[in-house]
């Protein structure tokens, strides 16, 4: 769970809204005393509105009340104060601030919570008398904890090893998942270094598994191939960009976009001989045009026609004249059909407009 994640939980009474703040009902009927009942209960209402308006430091205070007098047997209960209590240590930290102990006091807490609602949701899985909807709703705690465990080692502890147990903890639990593969290859990356940690196989190896989950999904061939075109593994990149292509053979997107990584390549590698421009240059246009072939208006496609006849002017002077005058005319083209559309947008919107104010 980041800041950003956005998740409505509504299990016995307890209605959690994760957006950067939480809004979360009063605890479930506790049995025990009842003057540490309602303690905690109250306790547990003001430590919400706090972390509801972002003041921490308050709900902190208020969690800690709520924590000395809830039942220290109830799963859900534990999981809830340890997993917010965490969270507001966590959202106090200020990675900016450096060589400050109550700062980095704050990030060690965060981890100590995160790792101890993990503990307190573990053994309550494994109670027998506990009901299955409290315990779909405390493996989301876990969940949550996981999620944030994995990013603190790898962006402030610096320990790729818990990272990485983290990251696969997360895969485990939702093995079809491709984002959780890509976060784990996103470790091995960060952590790559050629000579003393070569980790860039793990990385790609980590890439590949959502292809093979689905073979049929251009994306995950796409994503590979990022990752090794960033690297510089230029043929490898292609072979995977053709892989995608071939998936979903209909679409001339796969096409184009192998023609972009040509033109790219072609325009900023300067290292590349002429052979190697001309013979780029020529299985762009190729592409580009099996690309309008499938959509003769395809504008992108279009463009970078117009920009690799441009390319190729350069490396053929002699026949410059003529190949600039074609680029000309697939520019012309792309730019007709752009204004046509962006024509038919505004009418149909005037025409939503009018049809709007008649129904008035």
């Amino acid at each position: 769970m980041t800041k950003q994640t956005r998740s409505r939980l509504t299990v016995l009474g307890i209605v959690v809204v994760v957006a950067g703040g939480i809004a979360v009902s009063p605890l479930p009927t506790m049995a025990g005393n009842y003057v540490d009942m309602l303690q905690a209960m109250r306790a547990f209402d003001k430590a919400n509105a706090a972390y509801e308006v972002k003041e921490y430091d308050e709900a902190l205070r208020w969690y800690e009340v709520a924590t000395e007098n809830a039942p220290a047997d109830n799963a859900i209960i534990q999981a809830t104060l340890r997993f917010f209590t965490a969270s507001s240590n966590h959202l106090l930290y200020n990675p900016g601030l450096t060589d400050d102990p109550v700062n980095e006091e704050r990030l060690e807490a965060a981890r100590e919570g995160y790792e101890e609602t993990i503990g307190v949701v573990e053994d309550g899985l494994q109670d027998p008398l506990l009901e299955q909807g409290v315990k779909d709703t405390i493996a989301l705690y876990e969940q949550y904890s996981t999620e944030q465990l994995a990013g603190l080692y790898r962006d402030y502890f610096r320990d790729m090893d818990k990272s990485i147990e983290y990251f696969d903890r997360l895969i485990e639990m939702a093995p079809d998942e491709p984002g959780r593969y890509y976060a784990l290859a996103d470790v091995y990356e960060r952590f790559h270094d050629e000579e003393e940690n070569p980790l860039l196989d793990m990385a790609i190896a980590t890439y590949e598994r959502p292809v093979e989950m689905n073979p049929d999904d251009p994306i995950g061939y796409r994503q590979v191939a990022n990752l090794l075109n960033k690297y510089g593994r230029f043929d490898e990149t292609m072979e995977w960009l053709a892989r995608a292509r071939d998936v979903n053979a209909d679409n001339p997107e796969g096409y184009y976009l192998i023609a972009t990584y040509y033109w790219d390549k072609v325009y900023r590698d300067p290292d590349l001989t002429q052979r190697q421009r001309r013979e780029f240059i020529e299985l762009g246009i190729g592409q580009l045009d099996a690309a309008l072939e499938l959509n003769d208006e395809y504008v992108d496609a279009l463009v970078y026609k117009n920009l690799l006849l441009r390319e190729k002017a350069k490396v053929e002077p002699q026949n410059a004249n003529a190949l600039i005058a074609e680029a000309d005319e697939y520019r012309s083209r792309a730019l007709a059909i752009r204004d046509a559309i962006a024509e038919a947008q505004r009418q149909a919107a005037a025409e939503a407009a009018e049809a709007a104010a008649e129904g008035r």
